[in-house]
């Protein structure tokens, strides 16, 4: 039985892209009407036989997905409420880039920690992309992101309208398949448009609040012509990670003592006898730390 990636869900629906990048629009098997399907997922298929008096139409199913494949990955955030445990991002990605503006809207690292929460539970490789680095002086060496430089995580800092950073980025997009993320307004779309031109993506800014304006309102699966896939999510507030296992902790904050991971509410992040470098890690530890007690009964893996 033939395979393909489902690229997009609808109501009644699923878009289907096979091994030579075309799409197929599919139907779903009743048994798989009630089950939660994602960006990225492998799939097998039937064609949809025409009747007799039946001409081919573009805009009518040609195939029905018969099942879904084991996923190899599944990225995933807490869910809002109990009902609703776990909101399903992407599967079967390679790695999790998470975008941050250097301004407008500011940079908050808080949300990186998150990401990369996620992007470990998921077994995805992770890395931060800096946006708008050109609306900032070459001298200014962003400070906020030394935790992550410390950690040793990859960070890769872009201009999409002056075109810097670009070449590497596609580089490292060659035959992977990667999520993108970050708050609304920090310059997703621009970048993608600056990584495959021909798309055309329509780009929001800010609200006269000062927070980004949607402009991505599903995943969006996007091959990129010189090699490898984007997909695209619709910007962030902030990344959920209730329901997470706290034995990631650790990794997300390794300068930080085992007995501050174990316990971080029995400390002061204004303690200036606990001689932290970052003081404000712990402070976010201890909101992430919390965030993650906060397992849902209904929440198991997908």
């Amino acid at each position: 039985m033939p395979e393909a990636t489902l690229i997009q869900r609808h109501s009644q629906w699923v878009d289907l892209e096979l091994a030579d990048r075309s799409h197929l629009l599919a139907t779903l098997s009743g048994k798989l009407k009630g089950v939660k399907l994602v960006c990225g997922d492998r799939v097998r298929y039937s064609p949809v036989p025409l009747e007799i008096d039946q001409t081919f139409d573009s805009k009518n199913p040609q195939a029905q997905v018969i099942a879904v494949m084991p996923r190899k990955t599944l990225l995933k955030r807490g869910g809002s409420d109990d009902r609703e445990p776990w909101q399903l991002i992407a599967a079967n990605a390679d790695e999790l880039w998470i975008c941050a503006a250097v301004v407008d809207p500011p940079l908050r690292p808080g949300l990186l920690e998150r990401a990369y929460a996620l992007a470990l539970s998921a077994g995805l490789g992770f890395r931060v992309i800096v946006t708008k680095r050109d609306m900032v002086s070459k001298k200014d060496l962003l400070p906020e992101l030394d935790p992550i430089r410390e950690m040793g995580l990859p960070i890769q800092e872009t201009s999409a309208t002056q075109g810097e950073g670009l070449e590497p980025l596609l580089e490292l997009l060659q035959d992977r398949v990667v999520v993108l993320c970050g708050h609304s307004g920090v310059g997703k779309s621009t970048l993608v448009n600056a990584l495959h031109p021909t798309l055309d993506l329509k780009i929001g800014g800010l609200t006269r609040f000062g927070t980004g304006k949607q402009t991505t309102t599903a995943a969006r699966w996007l091959p990129l012509a010189s090699g490898g896939t984007l997909i695209d999510t619709p910007g962030v507030r902030t990344l959920s990670v209730r329901g997470l296992d706290r034995d990631l902790l650790p990794q997300v904050f390794p300068e930080l003592p085992a007995e501050m991971i174990e316990d971080p509410m029995a400390f002061d992040p204004e303690d200036e006898a606990l001689d932290l470098d970052y003081p404000e890690r712990l402070a976010s530890l201890q909101r992430l730390w919390q965030e993650m007690e906060e397992k849902n009964p209904n929440q198991r893996g997908q």
